[in-house]
């Protein structure tokens, strides 16, 4: 399993409560062997920034493309601790 991040711009503003529901309707995540690790608002709402694990980057577009989201920016990333 890979890391894998995700920068998002949206036209409109996200609330909290808009996340939660982009985020439930990932229900295709299991079926790609993706999983959403933690998700990052920024002030104003109208960019994100998501971490996943998965099999690969093209995993996660692919859960992107299929609940009709954009996949914006898509990075495979490593995890480095001191």
């Amino acid at each position: 399993m890979e890391w894998v991040v995700v920068e998002r711009d949206f036209e409109w503003e996200l609330t909290p409560e808009s996340v939660r529901m982009l985020a439930e309707a990932g229900g295709c995540l299991d079926l790609y062997g993706v999983e959403a690790v933690r998700s990052y608002l920024a002030p104003g709402g109208k960019r994100m920034i998501c971490v996943f694990r998965a099999p690969d980057a093209e995993a996660v577009r692919t859960v992107l493309r299929s609940i009709g989201s954009p996949p914006g920016n898509v990075w495979p990333s490593t995890q480095h601790t001191s």
